[in-house]
């Protein structure tokens, strides 16, 4: 039954019935921040059928961005203290617990895939659904619908993301077009069209392995997304939305890009970004005063906190705060796409929910 969650998604979803987050629990966004203009998702009425304001479509990474960092900032001068190991840890539980309530939505209330059938059209290689449910057509096309609970949970996780990366120091826009650029050496169009297999089944051609080739440190984020001069659009979530979904279209993806198995590809993408934090401690107990020499992990410590060592990103490695953008990515990528295949507005509820806070 798709009503019946397992104790473990229940737990991160539930407590009190209330979000297990460190903000006040927020009402569901307006029906006016669901968006769906360009959307996958062809049976959802256009934008002129909503009230959202044009500019609510061209809302860039950095003005989310600024809103996080000046309510980190905030909270650590009121503390007096500065960003830890253990902030970073709790900022994924965070994470994952937000986005244990979206897969609580897409046990209750989400339709399955079965009933969401994508095919591309020839004449503007979007994407055109046929849905054989009703209820299924209903569910995607009704901002009136319970939709917009998903809408909401999307953009508490697109919040969250923005947290966990504003407290490594690293910036979400670079690293999702660091990222894009690496998977689109990763799983060449010639290669991969139409085929769901790993970069792995490609590794004899591109010389891209689980151990060479995967770094981004030295990648420098395209000035332009798109064939011509650098646009605005570059900068904004629908932009950035839009060149995801032109990678996937040339691909023929589309007809693997269901909401259900984008929020399945997302949960996995959330355990990789946990396990670069699995064994790092929240305090590093085991290792002398800081001495000014690095650790094992590439990380050093500064100062003590209670007797015990705290360690802080501005000294993590290189190569360790490229992996963890990496996955910060990746969980952004397919959060996007999921957006953009459910037709919602991603940085318009973002911007709603942090004008609820």
């Amino acid at each position: 039954s798709t009503k019946v969650a397992t104790p473990l998604i229940l737990m991160l979803c539930r407590h009190n019935n209330k979000p297990l987050t460190s903000h006040p629990p927020l009402p569901s966004s307006p029906t006016t921040l669901l968006h769906c203009s360009n959307s996958m998702n062809t049976n959802i009425p256009d934008s002129t059928s909503t009230s959202i304001s044009p500019h609510k479509s061209r809302i860039a990474f950095a003005t989310i961005a600024k809103k996080i960092q000046s309510q980190q900032h905030q909270r650590n001068n009121e503390d007096n203290t500065t960003s830890s190991i253990a902030d970073a840890r709790n900022a994924i539980f965070q994470l994952g617990a937000v986005v244990g309530q979206l897969c609580s939505l897409f046990l209750t209330i989400v339709p399955l895939d079965s009933t969401f059938n994508t095919t591309i059209t020839t004449d503007n290689n979007h994407l055109n659904d046929n849905h054989n449910n009703k209820n299924n057509a209903s569910f995607w096309s009704d901002e009136e619908s319970e939709k917009k609970k998903v809408a909401h949970q999307l953009g508490e996780v697109f919040l969250q993301l923005f947290r966990v990366a504003c407290i490594c120091e690293l910036d979400v826009r670079s690293c999702v077009l660091k990222k894009v650029e690496l998977n689109g050496r990763k799983y060449p169009v010639e290669l991969c069209k139409g085929k769901s297999g790993k970069y792995t089944n490609y590794s004899s051609q591109t010389g891209i392995t689980t151990t060479v080739g995967q770094s981004t440190m030295h990648s420098t984020p395209p000035q332009s997304i798109t064939n011509t001069t650098t646009s605005d659009e570059d900068d904004t979530i629908k932009g950035i939305t839009l060149h995801i979904r032109t990678f996937a279209t040339a691909r023929k993806w589309n007809k693997y890009h269901t909401p259900r198995n984008i929020a399945l590809a997302l949960l996995g993408e959330v355990g990789e970004l946990a396990e670069l934090f699995q064994w790092r401690g929240d305090r590093n107990q085991n290792h002398p005063p800081y001495n000014g020499e690095p650790h094992h992990d590439g990380a050093t410590t500064v100062g003590l906190e209670g007797g015990e060592e705290v360690l802080l990103f501005g000294l993590l490695s290189e190569e360790d705060l490229d992996k963890i953008g990496q996955e910060i990515a990746d969980v952004t990528i397919y959060l996007l796409r999921l957006a953009d295949v459910c037709g919602v507005e991603l940085g318009g509820v973002a911007m709603g929910l942090l004008l609820e806070e």
